[in-house]
């Protein structure tokens, strides 16, 4: 029977190479596909890095960071930490990294452990509905929480000395990721952080505006879901009338007074925290509105400082009561959002690089677009690959005129939620994320020299959307949401090579190591943080872990309750090891 399984696997296998082969065959000879890619120059990079970060010498940082969780039986022991590596670079006529410079910043470090009876995960977890107390990912969503806290406390602590980030995660996907928990505590209609000792006279409220409309610097679109809130931070500039904020925003005043009706409503639901005076003619907000990113930037820093620097219990509240992952999330949410304010000139530059993504934002959205508009004419069908990574990288291998270090065209990261159907661009998931906040390219960056088909792994970065350097390239085009056509005012690259997009491809190109396999074609300054955070995570995890048994065990002995440190398995394990070693 195994005879024949084989037969049957091999056949099958056969199939799905042959499939596949012939898949990469649509991609040779592809100068329409090429279109998506953009060559590096060079020369221009250069003279931009002397604008943005002024001649003489900087300093790149690279922060990563780890995790891992223990479970012993009743208790939940989990593990984060984040690392930063500086190197420094010059900016003169030429750009120039000094990699062998690279080392570890021993004043940006972060980490924490998370001891947490079974019992209690149900508080952490907030009783969510997507939750699933019996899968590992939903473990991980604790100590996933903490080393993202970490990365992002250790960044905005960065930008103080570093002229350039580099953070190893994408920075819209985890925009995304965060506003969706950060929507949950809101819909909870309360947060323990508010409890937290240090909270700044932070409101609910000003979590709520905190999530809907980020830091100061951040643009609010003024399509239909997100007028009231464009209306809202219009207003934080002083009072107007309907016909002022109209002109303002570019939309009709029927459209505006709808906005300030729903804006009235919002201030019934929160007590009359909103609004001093409504007239047609004037619309004021109550004092203290527009200080509410103060408010929780004082809370986020007071949390972090709490989690990380006062060695406090990072969940617990006192007595039988927590914070959720909800909350802290909310947290990280807040930080990224202040590298966004800090980062809103352009210095620092915020990179963030992504390595196993499995995004489909080429085949789904961009590529479709990029047809609509006539940026690519395509001479034949479009390959049916939707994985980007494996997209590009055929692409690539197949066409040699593509040469390395090479970016696609950026696009907003709002594609990354629409889909093409049937020739109609369309929510993916019924509404379009917030535009004009983050720019996305995948990016190789370099080829074997003794045979030109193999090259680099393809990764993703991102960069916040530059209002300067990234207006020119907004265009309109309509997507179907869940309430009809919708307006999106989008950035989208296109014939317009973007001179901040092709600076971030020079850096890139001058901070991998081709003698390194892990960090060829990828970043030098993440590897060694990757290593370092890792072998940390090591060594807490056996540390704690002899501290957590030698505990638990002592109470296991005392009150003769056995089985919490070792669960029946491997007790009985161990006692068939003994069995047999002295039966040898």
């Amino acid at each position: 029977m195994s005879t024949e399984i084989a037969a049957e696997l091999s056949k099958q296998t056969k199939d799905l190479v042959a499939r596949f082969e012939s898949r990469a065959n649509t991609f040779s000879n592809r100068k329409d596909l090429a279109k998506l890619t953009v060559h590096l120059d060079a020369p221009a990079a250069d003279r931009l890095a002397r604008k943005v970060f002024g001649d003489g010498e900087h300093i790149a940082t690279g922060i990563d960071g780890s995790m891992d969780f223990d479970e012993r039986l009743q208790m939940m022991l989990f593990y984060s930490n984040a690392a930063a590596y500086n190197c420094s670079f010059n900016v003169g006529d030429r750009l120039t990294f000094d990699l062998s410079s690279a080392h570890r910043d021993s004043r940006l470090a972060a980490a924490a452990a998370v001891p947490l009876w079974a019992e209690d995960l149900g508080s952490v977890f907030s009783n969510q509905p997507e939750i699933d107390l019996e899968l590992e990912h939903s473990m991980e969503r604790i100590p996933n929480c903490f080393m993202t806290l970490g990365e992002l406390y250790l960044a905005v602590r960065a930008t103080a000395k570093s002229s350039i980030i580099f953070l190893d995660r994408p920075l819209s996907g985890t925009f995304s990721t965060l506003s969706r928990d950060a929507r949950n505590l809101i819909k909870r209609g309360e947060s323990k952080l508010l409890k937290l000792p240090g909270a700044g006279g932070a409101t609910l409220f000003d979590i709520q505006l905190g999530i809907s409309l980020g830091a100061p610097t951040m643009a609010v679109p003024t399509r239909r879901r997100y007028l009231v809130w464009a209306v809202l931070k219009q207003l934080m500039s002083g009072p107007m009338s309907i016909a002022d904020l109209a002109n303002a925003l570019h939309r009709t005043e029927p459209e505006v007074e709808r906005a300030v009706k729903r804006l009235e409503k919002m201030d019934e639901e929160w007590k009359n925290a909103l609004i001093e005076d409504r007239t047609r003619e004037r619309i004021k907000l109550r004092e203290g509105i527009r200080e509410y990113w103060n408010r929780l930037s004082a809370l986020s820093l007071a949390y972090a400082k709490r989690v990380f620097e006062q060695n406090e219990h990072p969940l617990s509240l006192g007595g039988e009561e927590y914070l959720t992952i909800l909350d802290v999330n909310t947290v990280c949410l807040f930080f990224l959002c202040e590298l966004h304010r800090l980062s809103k000139c352009g210095v620092p530059l915020l990179i963030g690089i992504a390595k196993d993504t499995t995004a489909t934002d080429i085949a789904r959205s961009v590529l479709p677009y990029a047809q609509k508009s006539g940026f690519i004419e395509l001479s034949s069908a479009s390959p049916k690959l939707k994985n980007d990574k494996a997209f590009l990288a055929i692409l690539s291998s197949e066409n040699q005129s593509i040469e390395t270090p090479w970016r696609t065209v950026g696009y907003d990261s709002a594609f990354s939620t629409v889909v093409d159907i049937e020739g109609i661009l369309t929510a993916a998931r019924q509404v379009v994320s917030r535009e004009r906040l983050f720019v996305r390219s995948f990016f190789q960056l370099r080829t074997l020299r003794s045979d030109p088909t193999v090259r680099s792994q393809v990764f993703l970065f991102d960069r916040l959307f530059d209002e300067g350097s990234d207006s020119e390239c907004i265009r309109r085009f309509s997507v179907k949401e869940r309430v009809g056509s919708t307006d999106i005012d989008a950035y989208f690259e296109g014939d317009a090579p973007s001179p901040l997009s092709n600076l971030v491809l020079r850096i890139l190109s001058m901070n991998d190591n081709p003698e390194v396999f892990e960090a060829f074609g990828h970043n030098q300054l993440l590897y060694l943080a990757d290593k370092a955070v890792k072998a940390d995570v090591r060594i807490m995890r056996a540390s704690l872990r002899g501290v957590a048994d030698l505990r638990v065990g002592g109470v296991s002995r005392r009150r003769k309750i056995f089985g919490l440190v070792t669960t029946y398995r491997e007790q009985r394990a161990e006692s068939e090891h003994a069995r047999m070693r002295s039966a040898s």
